[in-house]
């Protein structure tokens, strides 16, 4: 055996166990505590971001939600009908036979209801309207027609008696048609919802924010007399 061969080489081998550990056999890297530090804050920041993100995403469909809801009530809400009234104080007295607007009579009365009453009150004119509803008894006369108003708050209900012919009147089409009926006549219809009418009465003031109109006749439906054809 070569002796001064074998001395090289272990002593080769004893080097690489030596340093080889430290150059191959390590599986960890050290990092420095401040950057350790800097990755964790950064780490946290990001995480904070995704929260944040995901917080205004739900706000957002939160939000549309919501104005889905508003958008349907505002559609549901009945809406206020926009009308201006002369001020009393610079209409004269009614006068006999004088055609008043049923909006413009609710309002009087709803602003001033003292001051409408001496306007008003005990005194026959026309009130002219929009039908929105009727009352009456089955099968009796009279009847009555609600003619529109600013708001809902208020109501003109005109106490009309129908022509002799009509031995009764009555709602049909669930009540958005008045109906009058003789033995001798076909049934005719007297008024529809949403027609513009003329009616001449008395009125007797204002009660529960409702101006009563009594003794009514109904002079014209669309400029037409109630019972000269069918309607």
């Amino acid at each position: 055996m070569n002796v001064k061969r074998i001395v090289p080489v272990v002593a080769s081998a004893l080097c690489l166990g030596v340093v080889c550990p430290a150059i191959f056999g390590q599986d960890t890297v050290t990092v420095p505590k401040s950057r350790l530090e800097e990755l964790e804050r950064k780490e946290a920041e990001l995480n904070k971001l995704k929260g944040d993100l995901n917080k205004t995403k739900d706000e957002n469909e939160e939000l549309k939600k919501q104005h889905k809801v508003d958008a349907t009530k505002i559609a549901e809400a009945p809406q206020v009908v926009k009308h201006v009234s002369p001020p009393m104080n610079s209409l004269p007295p009614v006068a006999t036979g004088e055609t008043v607007d049923s909006m413009d009579l609710a309002d009087h009365y709803r602003t001033d209801a003292a001051a409408a009453d001496q306007r008003y009150r005990k005194h026959v004119f026309k009130v002219q309207g929009e039908v929105v509803g009727f009352r009456n008894a089955l099968f009796l006369k009279p009847y009555r027609i609600i003619l529109k108003t600013p708001d809902q708050a208020s109501r003109v209900i005109c106490s009309v008696q129908p022509p002799e012919k009509y031995s009764a009147v009555y709602t049909v089409k669930e009540g958005s048609q008045l109906v009058g009926t003789s033995p001798r006549y076909e049934d005719e219809v007297i008024a529809r919802l949403g027609d513009t009418v003329v009616i001449e009465g008395k009125c007797d003031g204002v009660s529960d924010s409702v101006v009563h109109m009594s003794g009514c006749a109904l002079i014209s439906v669309h400029g037409k007399i109630p019972g000269s054809n069918s309607h």
